[in-house]
């Protein structure tokens, strides 16, 4: 008998999915497609990260569709979709820190939609992701505080590497 592969809603609310090889092929390829862009934290090495955050999202929701744009990145039931996805080695908790860079908290969309992937230590590539929640761009700016470029995230002891506001999990509406 197979596994199962999820989705599931984790105690906290978040939803968990297990990364199959086809979310992490799609995610590559388009990401080998982007390159690095201009302003990339990562120099482009961030790209299949962000790409598997949407592969979450489209997982999650069959009736989502991929809508690459600069401003968001899936529509779902009418809303613009900008998924923001951080790539962990451990399982989120709702204290950790969703963020949005400085460059590109004015993208108009619907909803901020914050993803985590999960990889083991010395691994490259993760086997689980969590949807762990979403915000209106409006209230995320009410809420998120500035953490410039060189500073420590007073959170967790994190050097941020570029412009960016941080609000706690926690403050994202999640699923039940």
């Amino acid at each position: 008998m197979e596994p199962l592969k999820g989705p599931f809603i984790t105690p906290d609310g978040f939803i968990k999915i297990f990364i199959t090889p086809k979310m992490i092929s799609i995610a590559s390829q388009k990401a080998d497609e982007l390159g690095e862009l201009k302003n990339s934290i990562r120099h482009g090495a961030g790209n299949l990260t962000g790409f598997l955050g949407e592969q979450l999202i489209l997982s999650a929701f069959p009736d989502a569709e991929s809508c690459p744009t600069y401003h968001y990145d899936i529509l779902h039931e009418g809303k613009r979709l900008e998924v923001k996805t951080k790539d962990r080695t451990s399982v989120p908790l709702v204290n950790y820190e969703c963020s949005v860079s400085a460059y590109n908290y004015e993208q108009r969309a619907d909803l901020y939609v914050f993803c985590s992937t999960h990889r083991r230590r010395g691994e490259s590539v993760p086997f689980e992701g969590y949807i762990l929640g979403y915000i209106s761009p409006e209230e995320y700016k009410a809420e998120a505080q500035f953490l410039p470029a060189g500073s420590l995230d007073p959170s967790n002891g994190w050097k941020v590497s570029a412009d960016c506001y941080n609000l706690p999990i926690s403050k994202l509406v999640r699923f039940n």
